[in-house]
């Protein structure tokens, strides 16, 4: 009987979708109200002023099927102003709760201007995805712009998780970005909700860190990725801008080819964060946007000292003359001394990466670089000097970057030698990073050779290395690092869990344990050096099985979950690591779905 009772009244209620607008009322339906971002929790402080995209929720509506939402650089949300929306068009808008398929306009290379090239790393995969994209070239964007087609599931909880890095973008009345929302019931869509608007700002700028001789560093900034750094200032003989991945910048330009300490004793600087827009965005926001210019740092280094070649510490935002403590990022590689170990005398050197103590199986490759310190960049290595006349003018001036893959370097043995920093036929992405290692077990092994140059019969320069590396490991001349991001924070105090109440009112959840309504939304704290992340979903801790997966280049994810218990995890994607992108899992968070009940009363 109760099992009778219960398929009556699930009948019923489906029954009421079929049944015309005008035989439930004439109302319109009601527009959402309560509209809010938030980071970490829908209940935090409310704020307007983000570092990074945030998550979005409002109050529910009762009766709706889904909600329509969008992302505008306008309050009047007209066609060319709005930049992410799942709202139906044609016939049927309003009327139905459907994926919708929009395109893009994907951001272009901005080159020396901060950025890589390629999508973010995991950005659309998995079957849970919000987004799934494929490619194609598109007339009147610019020389590198595609379309990319993005899915975009209904909106069934009254939240959103926008996969989209948004940049930094502020607006002078007061707004540079407006988010709205409307509910779909069966009596159609409601009016659209009163707008909300918001920017995209740096929280700070970059601080100085005490530092070695020939390399400089600071603090890194949350949503920064990259940083330009400004050597000297204009009208002086020196004037450079360097970008860089990490939080440190080796002074190569100031020390190579130049003999006289004068040159880098006294280093002016300046440098700021770099926020490149990463996934599918839409022509009209800038691809690249920027922090302010930190005031000019002066910074005096010894002056030059010959001697034996001494391996110096690792710098990042740690300091580590050994595995502990783990760098986040690559670190700067810094030395004293120029003579090799037959006591010559040089001036260039080159630093390589091993995996293995005996320095054979190098798995990073360094530029040549005057300076006793090396740090990776993403706009290349000096353009060395290629006959006498060139060599000349880098006596008295300072060299430029280059991205072209070097023909002139060669290893000790004759190979060529090809540098992380530049890139070759066939790549998207510089790798300037390191992969994480298990730091209990496993660490990175460096050392750093002078490099001489040859001069054929044509005058043209070729740069050598002096000894190899492995001669240079087995005489003494080794140091080790150990490379390892942090975690995800998905957790504090609780973990941030947000889904619909018994109430149907979207709460944050307390507790160990979060149970939730629906789909629950998960939010993380941002690591050094992701541009993207991926979230993994399995029914047990351990082991620990996959069931599904999505790739989000945001710090929120909404978790399309049958009911039941779930754990998930969530790791940070490093586009410029070398082999794969994958860094630190979080720990598993547990979560549990449950579905409406329906109770018969007599």
């Amino acid at each position: 009987m109760a099992a009778a009772r219960r398929a009556l009244a699930l009948a019923f209620l489906a029954s009421l979708a079929t049944l015309a607008p005008s035989a439930l009322g004439s109302s319109a339906p009601a527009t959402p109200t309560g509209l809010r971002a938030f980071e970490l929790r829908p209940n935090e402080r409310a704020q307007h002023t983000f570092s990074r995209t945030p998550a979005f929720a409002w109050n529910p509506v009762h009766g709706a099927a889904c909600y329509e939402f969008e992302l505008a650089t306008s309050r009047s949300f007209n066609g060319s102003s709005v930049i992410w929306s799942n709202a139906s068009s044609g016939p049927t808008a309003g009327s139905r709760c459907r994926s919708v398929k929009v395109r893009f306009a994907k951001a272009p290379d901005p080159g020396s201007a901060g950025g890589q090239t390629g999508s973010s790393a995991g950005s659309g995969s998995g079957s849970n995805s919000a987004s799934s994209s494929g490619s194609g070239s598109t007339s009147g964007s610019g020389p590198s712009a595609e379309t990319v087609v993005e899915t975009i599931p209904a909106i069934r909880i009254p939240a959103v998780a926008v996969d989209l890095t948004l940049p930094w973008f502020n607006g002078k009345a007061p707004y540079a970005l407006y988010a709205h929302v409307r509910s779909v019931t069966i009596r159609g869509a409601s009016a659209w909700s009163s707008p909300f608007g918001f920017n995209m700002r740096w929280e700070n700028t970059p601080t100085p860190l005490s530092s070695r001789a020939g390399v400089l560093r600071w603090t890194p900034i949350e949503g920064a990725t990259s940083y330009q750094v400004w050597f000297g200032k204009p009208g002086a003989l020196i004037n450079k801008l360097i970008v860089t991945h990490t939080n440190v910048v080796d002074e190569r330009d100031l020390y190579s080819f130049h003999l006289d300490d004068a040159w880098f004793q006294r280093v002016s600087w300046r440098v700021r964060a770099v926020r490149q827009v990463v996934g599918a965005v839409p022509n009209g926001l800038p691809a690249v946007t920027y922090g302010p210019w930190t005031t000019t740092y002066t910074v005096s280094n010894p002056a030059w000292v010959s001697g034996t070649i001494r391996l110096g510490p690792a710098l990042s935002d740690r300091t580590s003359s050994g595995i502990a403590p783990p760098h986040e990022l690559m670190p700067a590689l810094t030395w004293t001394g120029d003579q090799a170990l037959d006591g010559s005398t040089w001036r260039l050197f080159r630093t390589y990466v091993f995996t293995d103590r005996d320095c054979v199986n190098a798995v990073f490759v360094g530029s040549v670089v005057g300076s006793p310190a090396f740090a990776p960049r993403i706009n290349g290595p000096l353009k060395l000097p290629a006959d006498q006349t060139t060599f000349d003018k880098a006596l008295t001036g300072v060299l430029p970057n280059t991205l072209a893959n070097p023909s002139n370097e060669f290893a000790a043995d004759t190979t060529s030698v090809v540098p992380n920093e530049t890139v070759t036929e066939g790549q998207g992405l510089l790798h300037v990073d390191l992969p994480d290692l298990d730091p209990a077990s496993t660490r990175y092994y460096w050392t750093v050779v002078p490099v001489t140059i040859q001069i054929d019969d044509s005058g043209q320069f070729t740069y050598v290395d002096y000894e190899s590396p492995q001669d240079a490991c087995a005489a003494g001349r080794i140091g080790v690092f150990g490379k390892n991001s942090d975690p995800v924070i998905t957790t504090s105090g609780s973990p941030y869990v947000s889904g619909l109440s018994p109430s149907g009112r979207l709460l944050a959840q307390a507790g160990r344990r979060p149970t939730v309504y629906s789909s629950p939304l998960v939010a993380w704290r941002p690591v050094v050096g992701a541009t993207g992340y991926e979230v993994q979903w399995s029914r047990t801790t351990y082991p620990w099985r996959a069931s599904g997966r999505l790739g989000t280049v945001a710090t929120t994810a909404v978790l399309r979950l049958p009911s039941g218990l779930w754990y998930y995890r969530v790791r940070g994607l490093n586009l410029a690591q070398v082999g794969t992108a994958a860094m630190t899992w979080s720990a598993p968070v547990a979560v549990r779905v449950v579905r409406p009940t329906f109770a018969i009363h007599r």
